[in-house]
């Protein structure tokens, strides 16, 4: 019995040391287990936070880079400078730009002025924003959030226009990675969480986050029953880990971080409860048994513990798929970069190159990588290369910038040596704390020689390549200005060509133009140096001598040139004779002005005319009186007006490609009862002296109103007619008014009636014909400006004029024969024009080789001989009615001639 008991107390007591050390196993095991769990756990969370971290500080660096490459364009620069004063093609051209903007992954973007004014937007802003959160170290930078968008980056930057801030560029840039990344812990199921939060105050206001993904949390304490939560840890800038109880009162796993210097928190949670609820269950079942079952106990743990590290890994996997996301983004942007045909190169603050784009290289002959890591300053001639780093370290010091956050023009030096002009525009930003700078650069000697082109342009006639009007008139007051303090006479000689009309109705205008050149060379070699010789238009020059001792030496070269220009001209096999009339004006006997010079050469011009041409006279006070044939023919106007000797001829202009008639042009002649036929250039002018161009204009305007109505009784689609006027009649309110009366008495005729004012008219008064274009718009007519390009007007007056379409100067309307340079000139205007979104319609088109040339060059309409020769009424009907032009060298009916002025 003993042994019995001693037998059973001996199993008793080997099985309680089995079930004991089972026990001592198991527990070891579950601790050691809990503990790799503990470790594995706290690793995970807080490389995956890390990473998670690193990838929404991208998206926002990433986000807010694409608005700073919007704010620093150049031409938007330019376009907000430019607002004030040409308020709507500027917004029109910013509102494109913007737009091809939005590609870069905004949602939208806007433009305003310093005081507020919005001038562009496209896209839509996120309206109602749930959290708004400013971002510390990104100024201007606010990450925004509600149900309908999410994560959107709203970012204000200043725009640069030579060192003075024009304007400011507001952008919304989506972060869908963002959201993803709140919400892609869900991989973990239930038990993790990733949050992130900004402070507000004492207390901190919360994004969604996996728990609450359409919930924000406005305020909420930092701290729970006095215990900080680990978001309070991020908030402070601090980085780790903790075993603590959530706002919900869990306890969990949390690993807390900044983001970046943003002033955000980031924290990635697991809920120990979840986490460790496999292993107590298990622990429970198979405890009485642990002695039995130790290994099968080992096995059911380690099975119940793999979905735990599965579910890590699936976190880990998600992680490295979003750092992979996020360098798919860094490649996208690069491309972009790599693909603008700016140059883009990022500098430290030291001025060392980081960053060197394709276009920069090709820019600077430079391959990238001997750039990159070098000094920025080998790209710059001395002596601004040794003083580089002084400039920048003045800058660090001191904040005074003479580059940065400016654009301006710079000389560059590339690899071989050779310098050259760049626009180079240099701005600021903060990249990981540390101040970089982002330079671009573009080739400037294009641009600088397109401009002496536009400018030579504009002031050089384009068929003789002779000074015109404005390059004249400066150089007459400059004459003035040396003559006030040198008490030395000059003269302004008015010089026009006799019968020159005849050439070109006999020889037609390719000659008519080479003839013209003729007699520019002439003038030249008849000249000396100091002397000066321009062209106005058609046959009219003007000549400027300098230095003279008396009077006499300004009658001594006139005849000079008379006997210069009388010498027969070779013209292919045609010989030809033809005179000019020359008038003199005095400096200071005749006048003291630019404008009383010219007017007193031209009177003496015609008195020249009057004395039988071939001659030059002396401007004569006396003899600028009136002539008697003016004085018949300004009362023989009077009476014309009422005895029926006007009449109106027309002239089709046509669409260039369709040859559809777009538009007509009136011509106005007088019947006269003893000089037979008189085109409008043989008394306009007179009937402008005389008060009568204003009649004249109403007259047109009735007889133009009865014959449209006409067409259309026959059922005639009738295109613009336009009515040339001289500037009198354009500037007549009263004019303009019956106009508006026409227009409104018949339906559909608003559009059918324009009007056509000469370039040289316009630029006689600028302000004055701004103030009556203004005032044929308000009465809803349109207004054609004609004969542009002869030297006259600038492009800031054509831009505050806003025509919408042009008629080209005769002498612009070239075929291929022409030389390149006139050619170039030529193209420059037609290209300038459209920039301006301006139709352009070539004049005196006569030969198929002149069409074919202004249409590849960029024409949109012509008129001229191959257009239609000129017609009454009847005529035009039936042109109306064809709707097809003569295929070349139609006649010209009754007569060729330009727009008669009214």
């Amino acid at each position: 019995m003993e042994v019995r008991r001693r037998g059973w107390a001996i199993n008793i007591v080997a099985a309680l040391l089995v079930v004991g050390a089972g026990v001592v196993v198991g527990v070891a095991v579950f601790t050691v287990m809990r503990t790799n769990a503990d470790v594995a756990l706290q690793r995970n969370l807080v490389s995956g936070l890390a990473l998670r971290v690193q990838w929404a500080v991208r998206d926002i660096r990433d986000a807010r880079l694409r608005v700073r490459m919007v704010a620093t364009r150049p031409f938007l620069a330019d376009q907000l400078a430019a607002a004030p004063h040409q308020a709507d093609a500027a917004r029109n051209t910013m509102n494109r730009g913007l737009r091809a903007f939005l590609a870069m992954r905004l949602s939208a973007l806007a433009l305003y002025a310093n005081t507020g004014t919005l001038y562009a937007h496209v896209g839509a802003f996120m309206a109602h924003p749930v959290v708004d959160m400013p971002l510390r170290g990104e100024l201007g930078t606010t990450l925004l959030w509600n149900e309908g968008r999410g994560f959107v980056l709203r970012v204000a930057l200043p725009v640069y226009r030579r060192r003075a801030v024009v304007g400011w560029v507001v952008g919304d840039a989506p972060l869908p990675a963002l959201g993803r990344l709140l919400l892609g812990a869900r991989a973990l199921r239930s038990a993790a969480n990733i949050g992130l939060c900004g402070p507000a105050g004492s207390r901190m206001t919360c994004f969604p986050n996996t728990f609450d993904p359409s919930q924000a949390f406005a305020r909420m304490a930092r701290s729970r029953a006095g215990t900080p939560l680990p978001m309070s840890y991020a908030l402070a800038g601090r980085t780790g880990f903790v075993v603590t109880r959530n706002y919900l009162g869990h306890q969990v796993a949390a690993a807390y971080r900044p983001v970046a210097d943003t002033g955000l928190g980031m924290v990635l949670t697991m809920d120990t409860a979840a986490l460790y609820a496999p292993v107590y269950r298990e622990f429970t079942i198979v405890l009485p048994l642990i002695v039995a079952v130790l290994a099968t106990a080992l096995l059911v743990l380690r099975w119940q513990l793999a979905p735990l590290v599965a579910e890590l890994v699936a976190s880990e996997h998600s992680a490295r798929e979003a750092h992979a996301r996020l360098k798919d983004t860094e490649s996208y942007v690069q491309a972009v970069v790599n693909s603008v045909d700016e140059g883009i190169a990022t500098i430290s603050e030291t001025g060392i190159v980081e960053t060197f784009n394709p276009a920069m290289a090709r820019l600077f002959g430079y391959a990238p990588e001997e750039v990159i890591g070098h000094n920025v300053s080998r790209l710059m001639p001395e002596p601004h290369r040794s003083h580089h780093d002084d400039y920048l370290r003045h800058y660090r010091e001191t904040g005074e910038a003479r580059v940065i956050g400016t654009g301006r023009e710079l000389t560059g030096r590339r690899q071989d040596g050779s310098e050259f002009p760049i626009d180079l525009r240099v701005s600021e930003f903060y990249l990981g704390g540390k101040r970089r700078f982002i330079g671009t650069a573009r080739d400037a000697a294009g641009r600088k020689e397109a401009e002496r082109r536009m400018e030579y342009v504009a002031t050089h006639d384009a068929l003789t390549d002779l000074p015109g009007r404005a390059l004249i008139q400066a150089r007459i007051d400059q004459l003035i200005r040396r003559a006030e303090r040198s008490g030395q006479l000059f003269a302004v000689m008015f010089a026009d060509l006799d019968h020159f009309k005849d050439v070109n109705d006999s020889l037609g205008h390719d000659q008519g133009d080479r003839f013209l050149r003729l007699v520019a060379r002439r003038l030249q070699e008849a000249l000396r140096a100091e002397d000066m010789v321009g062209r106005l238009s058609g046959d009219e020059f003007v000549i400027l001598t300098a230095a003279l001792v008396t009077p006499l030496d300004a009658a001594l070269i006139a005849d000079k040139l008379l006997r210069a220009l009388s010498a027969p001209y070779l013209l292919g096999d045609h010989t030809l004779y033809c005179s000019a009339s020359i008038g003199v004006a005095l400096y200071p006997q005749d006048g003291r002005d630019v404008d009383t010079l010219l007017r007193h050469s031209d009177a003496a011009m015609y008195q020249a005319k009057r004395s039988g041409r071939g001659l030059y006279r002396c401007y004569d006070e006396a003899a600028n009186a009136t002539s008697g044939d003016e004085v018949q023919l300004a009362s023989g106007l009077h009476k014309a007006l009422s005895a029926g000797e006007l009449v109106l001829y027309y002239r089709p202009v046509r669409a260039v490609g369709e040859r559809t008639v777009v538009a007509l042009e009136t011509n106005l002649r007088w019947r006269h009862p003893e000089q037979g036929l008189l085109d409008g250039d043989d008394f306009l002018g007179i009937a402008e002296e005389a008060g009568l161009a204003v009649s004249l204009a109403e007259w047109a305007l009735r007889q133009l109103g009865s014959e449209i109505a006409r067409w259309r009784d026959r059922g005639l689609k009738t295109p613009p007619v336009y009515i040339r006027l001289g500037l009198r009649p354009f500037r007549d309110a009263r004019l303009q008014e019956s106009f508006a009366a026409l227009l409104a008495g018949r339906d559909g005729y608003r559009g059918s009636v324009g009007v056509e004012i000469h370039e040289e008219d316009v630029m006689d008064d600028p302000r004055g014909a701004l103030e009556a274009l203004s005032g044929w718009r308000r009465h809803g007519v349109d207004v054609m400006l004609g004969d542009y390009g002869a030297g006259y007007s600038s492009l800031p007056y054509l831009k505050a004029l806003a025509f919408r379409t042009v008629r080209l100067d005769a002498s612009l309307t070239l075929d291929d024969s022409a030389d390149a340079e006139s050619i170039e000139g030529l193209t420059a205007i037609i290209a300038t024009l459209h920039a301006l979104d301006i139709a352009v319609v070539a004049s005196h088109v006569t030969t198929p080789g002149q069409y074919e040339a202004m249409r590849r060059w960029g024409c949109d309409r012509y008129a001229g001989d191959l257009a239609g020769p000129l017609m009454r009424a009847d005529g035009c009907a039936m042109c109306l009615g064809e709707q097809d032009a003569p295929a070349a060298g139609p006649g010209l009916g009754e007569g060729r001639s330009r727009p008669s002025p009214l």
